[in-house]
């Protein structure tokens, strides 16, 4: 029943993103997630929402078309790590190797996929739409306005706009009301628990402002000394004499990535209410989880046999003319007449 739902709601949103593939009939749509990567049609409207989510969020991450059932781990891989890079909440996709073992975990990767489109669309167009609405000013990053934010969440959930007239709170509870309906038609595990479980008073939001600017501020260092270092490394790379003859071409390809980083990230307040209780779940960057995330082919290199450098301190030379070592003789002390020892006198009458 909950895959029912969502098969529907996967319809749905294929007709919002304009898709006119094969896949618009539910028949269709079903037979193709249950073949998975054997499926061409599946497999296709996975790498077309990848692209577009690539190009639209400016992702470093992309997933390549795999050429045979071998390549299926590959695939696995790739597409995990963008949806680490988009901060996928569901741990059935993100954790492990079964992201595409089970039909229910096909539909809620084309769900999410589908649902992250739809929302990279709507922020670049209230960007292009109200370019002072989200900007930077003194190099901080500036919110969204309540207007626009009421008026996406309104466009997501396909409700027409109110009159001018009606005041925010009525569109509130609209939006309230509308969320709960959507909330109860979810599959059970699809929504992860809240961070944040209760109400916080003015003064606690306050706070929580001057906690996010100072922290703001404190990445937004150590984001610039990151891309200093990325800066100064590539730099280093320029004095080959190999790469005289490509600079144009080097310089091309790192400006259009190095442009795409900023010192300051766009994290709001906001963000607490859509924070999931996962977050409290550290992990080791080297635990078997962790690690299932940040694979890559290059892992399976091994690298052969190198020419031995040297440089052991026990097989280098001394300098010749270097005298050897020889342990230090104390000096024999000469002994003064009656046994005084030199120093001021005392002095006589």
């Amino acid at each position: 029943m909950a895959d029912d739902c969502l098969l529907g709601g996967i319809l749905d949103s294929l007709e919002d993103v304009g898709y006119s593939g094969p896949l618009v009939e539910e028949g269709a749509l079903r037979a193709a997630v249950e073949q998975g990567l054997a499926s061409s049609h599946f497999t296709d409207l996975c790498l077309s929402l990848c692209s577009e989510l690539k190009a639209v969020c400016g992702l470093q991450e992309s997933v390549s078309r795999p050429t045979g059932p071998e390549d299926a781990d590959s695939f696995q891989l790739e597409m995990r790590a963008l949806l680490a890079e988009l901060g996928c909440p569901h741990s059935t996709l993100t954790e492990g190797m079964a992201l595409l073992d089970a039909f229910s975990s096909r539909l809620l990767l084309v769900d999410f996929l589908l649902s992250e489109l739809l929302a990279a669309r709507l922020v670049r167009l209230r960007r292009e739409d109200e370019p002072t609405a989200v900007g930077q000013q003194d190099g901080q990053y500036l919110p969204y306005s309540v207007a626009g934010n009421l008026a996406a969440i309104l466009k997501v959930y396909g409700l027409s706009e109110p009159p001018p007239h009606i005041p925010a709170v009525q569109v509130l509870d609209r939006i309230i009301q509308k969320t709960k309906e959507v909330v109860s038609q979810a599959p059970k595990g699809h929504l992860t628990a809240r961070l944040v479980t209760s109400d916080l008073s003015e003064e606690q939001w306050a706070t929580l402002d001057r906690i996010n600017d100072t922290l703001t501020k404190e990445y937004a260092t150590r984001r610039q000394m990151l891309l200093t270092r990325c800066d100064v490394t590539v730099q280093s790379f320029r004095w080959s004499d190999h790469l005289k003859v490509k600079e144009d071409k080097f310089t091309g390809e790192y400006q259009s990535r190095r442009e795409q980083l900023r010192p300051s990230a766009p994290v709001g307040v906001a963000r607490v209410l859509a924070a999931g209780g996962e977050l409290l779940s550290v992990q080791k960057t080297s635990s078997g989880v962790a690690r299932t995330g940040t694979q890559c082919a290059i892992n399976r290199v091994l690298i052969g046999q190198v020419p031995d450098r040297g440089g052991r301190p026990r097989e280098t030379r001394p300098p010749s003319g270097m005298p050897s070592f020889k342990q230090r003789t104390a000096a024999p002390q000469e002994r003064r007449d009656g046994g005084h020892r030199g120093g001021r006198g005392k002095g006589g009458g």
